[in-house]
């Protein structure tokens, strides 16, 4: 879960990549995007740690730098 968490921190800290992660249609692309940052974690695991995470926190690394669009869930 701690590459998980990393490949988000990096998310949130760059603008090219976020771009990337909001147009990805499933879990499997999110992955195969990490593993190109050499964060390497299964869809499974991402799926996960969706979950557990709360909406607000999923809204925002979902939709990095655009406000808290909670009516926006990937679930």
């Amino acid at each position: 879960m701690q590459n998980i968490f990393n490949f988000f921190t990096t998310v949130k800290e760059d603008n090219s990549l976020q771009r990337i992660i909001q147009i990805a249609t499933n879990l499997d692309t999110i992955v195969e995007i990490a593993e190109g940052y050499n964060y390497h974690f299964t869809s499974a695991e991402l799926q996960s740690f969706l979950e557990k995470m709360p909406n607000k926190d999923l809204a925002s690394a979902i939709n990095p730098g655009i406000g808290n669009r909670l009516h926006l869930s990937p679930r």
